[in-house]
């Protein structure tokens, strides 16, 4: 690794870039300069791309898992990451743990500090690990990381074996329209061709788009991935409108983003306070689980209202994008002073209110792809078939 040492000669600033395993082999350096003001790991992007390209969201959460599992048994946060240091062969993981292990040892800003992994394991994360550091309740704060994790890998997972069965049947469909295109309908075009215009529409539509595949093929794959870039250079540029029409006007779909992210929200937010923090605190930090310009929006909206004297109740009522019975039980918390439970309620209705969105999604999705499926191949066999029949009453 190489560091950036920052020291003092003559009166002046100077830097000097020296390389060494950690920050306590640069002593051994025979440049290594008297007088230090702060060293500075200098990161290497191919090591931060690298980790996030060989690290997923599962190795992560085993990563901090280990760590929690260390600080329940009464070890300090040093001396947790120096085992996890000696005992990590990824090359990557590596460098993370003792970035981490030179800021906590020199007292460094840890959002400063893990600034360039926040991409790999989330700002929350880095929330979590700060917020610890700073009220010596690391243990706590790391085991809200796990509990995140644990909870996010669950729900994904969920939607993956969702989307699982109609994505292969959409993959299916796509393999099966290219073979019938590439190798069964090149054996019948002289028959087509026998009937001239006396063909079916369907026949013709088929021939159609055959004919503009073969002699358009390049320009319409470039039409493809221009509108794909399109698509993507919009959403980046107009994200927050983009944003609002998901979350605001897609039957169905809508609803299961909607309970995805309140879940996740309130789940955030019920571990923070949890952790003795106040609800202002704890919003504040949990926007950050939060993917949707629009929501995140709505959340400020909120921290905005709690700070000019609104009750945390009524902040969430006049933003009007949660249901009744969120607003009831915010006030329920806020007559009974009992935040930490309810917060749990809330965070508990959601996970299973996405739970049977996913369930509503696959009970319409996967018929609706047979439906299409059906469509495709009858489309299909009238195309080829019909012709057929018509040489055989001629014959």
């Amino acid at each position: 690794m190489r560091f950036k040492v920052i020291y003092q000669n003559n009166d002046k600033i100077k830097t000097v870039i020296l390389n060494a395993k950690t920050p306590e082999d640069l002593k051994n350096n025979s440049n290594y300069p008297d007088n230090i003001i702060a060293i500075e790991q200098i990161k290497d992007m191919k090591n931060i791309i690298s980790l996030k390209k060989s690290n997923s969201k599962k190795n992560i959460y085993e990563l901090f898992k280990q760590l929690s599992i260390m600080l329940n048994s009464n070890l300090t946060i040093s001396d947790s990451i120096s085992l996890l240091i000696n005992s990590e062969k990824n090359k990557e993981t590596l460098v993370f743990l003792q970035t981490l292990d030179n800021a906590i040892k020199t007292s460094k800003d840890i959002e400063i500090a893990l600034k360039p992994y926040s991409s790999t394991i989330g700002k929350t994360t880095i929330m979590f690990i700060k917020m610890g550091l700073e009220n010596s309740n690391t243990k706590e704060a790391v085991n809200s990381i796990v509990t995140l994790y644990e909870q996010d890998i669950s729900t994904k997972d969920k939607l993956k074996d969702a989307l699982r069965y109609p994505m292969i049947l959409f993959i299916s469909l796509i393999i099966s329209v290219s073979m019938i295109f590439l190798y069964v309908i090149p054996n019948f075009e002289y028959i087509f061709k026998m009937l001239g215009d006396n063909l079916p529409l369907s026949t013709k539509m088929l021939l159609w788009i055959q004919s503009a595949f073969e002699d358009y093929f390049i320009i319409l794959i470039l039409l493809f991935l221009s509108l794909f870039y399109g698509i993507y250079f919009f959403y980046k540029k107009y994200k927050l409108l983009f944003d609002t029409f998901i979350i605001s006007n897609i039957p169905l779909l809508s609803e299961l983003i909607k309970n995805y992210y309140y879940y996740r929200l309130f789940l955030s937010i019920s571990i923070i306070v949890n952790s003795k923090y106040n609800f202002q605190l704890a919003i504040k930090h949990s926007k950050n689980v939060i993917n949707n310009d629009y929501i995140t929006n709505t959340i400020d909206e909120i921290i905005n209202k709690i700070k000019n004297g609104n009750s945390i109740a009524q902040a969430f009522e006049e933003v009007k994008i949660f249901d009744e019975l969120t607003i009831k039980l915010l006030y329920t918390a806020q007559y009974t002073a009992n935040y930490e439970k309810v917060l749990y309620d809330i965070s508990k209705l959601y996970k299973e209110r996405f739970d049977q969105s996913i369930k509503n999604f696959s009970l319409i999705f996967e018929p609706f792809m047979i439906l299409i499926i059906a469509v495709m191949v009858l489309w299909l066999i009238l195309a080829i078939m019909v012709p057929m029949w018509s040489m055989s009453s001629v014959l």
